[in-house]
């Protein structure tokens, strides 16, 4: 990854608590990459379920924040767990409010998927599941690699740090692709190359 430049990037996942194994992803990409790339986690705990006549009166201030901190970056990671066989519903729900706010944030936005479960098969199942819910927003996902990390107990300590060679390994893989997705396809391109000729 010698010629990853830094990009500004939203991490969002279902809990923030310091025991849920996809924050703990996101913190690992936060830190062991954070000479590259900018990750602002997101606590969406705070935002209400979303209802229609919700968008006649003003948006509550952490709904507004997130369109905002997302309009104004390169991409999004979503870091989500698997809730029966789909997605856990404070994450749905984030992706309705952003799909309704004004600035349309989410449109033609790259978008990489990682997931984490305690079960073999690491969250496949969600991640298909998001990707039908990213088409309607008409958002850019990344389809491949494709990392879904099975078993994360065995490959995360109890202080967060990922510990198994092969997950560091796929998930330098997935961000180095990411970074190539987000040369074509983000809307915020001009001003990353402006960033990339100064540096």
């Amino acid at each position: 990854m010698d010629n990853f430049q830094r990009l500004q990037i939203v991490g969002l996942t279902n809990s923030c608590r310091t025991n849920s194994y996809n924050h703990m992803v996101l913190n690992h990409i936060k830190s062991k990459y954070e000479d590259r790339i900018d990750l602002q986690l997101f606590d969406i705990s705070k935002i209400p379920f979303y209802e229609d006549r919700a968008e006649v009166s003003p948006f509550f201030v952490e709904i507004s924040e997130l369109a905002q901190l997302i309009g104004q970056s390169h991409g999004l990671v979503v870091a989500s767990p698997e809730y029966n066989h789909s997605v856990p519903a404070r994450l749905k729900n984030t992706i309705d409010w952003m799909s309704r706010m004004p600035n349309k944030p989410l449109l033609k936005l790259p978008v990489m998927l990682i997931s984490a479960s305690l079960g073999q098969l690491g969250g496949v199942r969600v991640q298909y599941e998001l990707r039908r819910i990213f088409e309607a927003t008409d958002s850019r996902v990344m389809i491949k690699p494709e990392v879904f990390i099975g078993k994360a107990h065995e490959k995360f300590s109890n202080a967060g740090v990922c510990t198994d060679n092969e997950t560091i390994g796929m998930i330098d893989n997935q961000l180095q692709s990411f970074y190539e997705w987000m040369k074509n396809h983000s809307l915020n391109l001009n001003c990353l190359e402006e960033n990339i000729a100064h540096q």
